[in-house]
């Protein structure tokens, strides 16, 4: 991540022929991420040639608009449905219902939400989330997996390769393509493998051996230089 203005960040990626951007940050209490402050430079990446990803958090309907209006082509968002997860560790004051308005929001104008689900917030955090997004009628899910921080709540957690692996089993069991996200714990060397084994075929910075070892296999692998959501 670039901590620094995006328009001249913008500027950056043209010259440098990147394919596109993330836009992310942190939230305020009510779930929401500024990005509305840099609309003129999100627009000035679309139409600079740039794929433009938005982690807006919980998004209202007008500001949803405005960011597909100025080229905006998918938006990651995380989605959560244990009040106990928002209020505790999220340190947010919303309802679960939150999320979904913020995926209706979306959809609702033209906007491409591609939620993500996160192991080692509870079974019944990332269950729950994956039938809510079921019900949206949305198919893609990006699954990640806490990497525990010192100094918070989440320093003890312990998130395991059998964890993530359910996880994703589930998610394919309901019928979704899942992409396995950047955001993981490193230490497992053999869950890329046994995730393409599960039947996962997109994998956001995958390591050399998998890659190797895919390629053994007789698989065709893409490389793409771009967030996971954008296709």
């Amino acid at each position: 991540m670039i901590d620094a203005p995006l328009s001249r960040v913008v500027d950056d990626l043209v010259t440098a022929g990147a394919e596109g951007l993330l836009v992310s940050g942190g939230c305020d209490i009510s779930g929401s991420v500024p990005v509305m402050r840099e609309i003129g430079s999100i627009r000035k990446a679309s139409c600079s040639g740039l794929k433009v990803n938005i982690h807006a958090g919980l998004i209202g309907r007008d500001d949803a608009e405005r960011l597909v209006d100025a080229g905006v082509d998918v938006f990651s968002v995380d989605v959560h449905q244990d009040p106990a997860v928002i209020k505790n560790i999220l340190n947010l004051r919303v309802e679960p219902e939150a999320y979904s308005d913020m995926l209706d929001n979306i959809i609702s104008v033209g906007g491409r939400p591609v939620p993500h689900l996160t192991v080692g917030f509870g079974r019944y955090d990332l269950s729950a989330s994956a039938e809510l997004i079921k019900k949206k009628g949305l198919r893609e899910v990006t699954l990640l997996a806490l990497v525990p921080a010192k100094g918070t709540v989440t320093e003890g957690n312990v998130i395991t390769e059998d964890a993530i692996l359910e996880a994703a089993g589930l998610l394919i069991d309901m019928g979704f393509i899942v992409t396995l996200g950047c955001m993981r714990p490193r230490v497992h060397r053999d869950l890329e493998i046994k995730c393409i084994d599960l039947g996962i075929r997109n994998i956001a910075n995958p390591s050399r051996r998998t890659v190797s070892l895919a390629r053994e296999r007789g698989m065709k692998v893409i490389e793409r230089s771009t967030c996971c959501c954008i296709s």
